[in-house]
């Protein structure tokens, strides 16, 4: 696996660059934002995602991490692929993305380019826990995140798992427990 990828701008294509390490060039998929930012002989760091398919092996780069996660989490609503989802963080910035699809605005979404209707609604459906949790675990204790995704990832949903933490709040004294309690309170409503 791939994760970073730092050495000397070799080439600068319309899509991609192709990074001098060594005697070897890689070349990296990229935004045009970040195309248009780079000139052959500059340094560069990439934060990359390796795609590794029976006809090709795609290296995709991202400036931040942050921006390398967002990839990530694009990948996992099924129908998107590294490609669409480069083409959706190059179309739209991430956090009016992150947005609309918070706000469940699929007009907004289906207007980027190369995302059909379907797609956007598919982005709004698989998308809209996963970016509640990582809000929510931004701003709860490290021990209520863990316990907010252990009760998700159980099929409830995020509501039914803030108010189970809710209700056994001060009690249990490890995450297993805690996570009993909260299973204990949600088969009781």
């Amino acid at each position: 696996m791939i994760t970073q990828i730092k050495g000397q701008v070799l080439l600068v294509t319309e899509k991609s660059v192709v990074v001098n390490i060594g005697a070897i060039g890689y070349e990296v998929f990229i935004t045009r934002d970040l195309v248009s930012k780079l000139k052959p002989g500059q340094e560069i760091t990439l934060f990359t995602y390796f795609n590794v398919r029976e006809d090709a092996h795609e290296l995709y780069g991202f400036a931040t991490q942050a921006d390398l996660a967002f990839f990530k989490l694009l990948l996992t609503v099924s129908g998107i692929g590294p490609k669409s989802a480069l083409n959706i963080i190059d179309t739209a910035k991430p956090d009016d993305i992150r947005q609309a699809i918070t706000h469940e605005d699929v007009t907004t979404l289906h207007r980027i380019h190369g995302l059909g209707k379907k797609t956007a609604e598919r982005l709004v459906t698989e998308l809209k826990d996963k970016l509640e949790l990582a809000g929510t675990a931004a701003v709860t204790s490290s021990d209520e995140a863990a316990l907010l995704e252990a009760i998700v990832g159980l099929g409830y949903s995020l509501a039914e798992a803030r108010q189970a933490v809710k209700e056994i709040k001060g009690q249990g004294d490890s995450l297993s427990a805690k996570i009993k309690l909260a299973l204990q309170y949600l088969g009781r409503k």
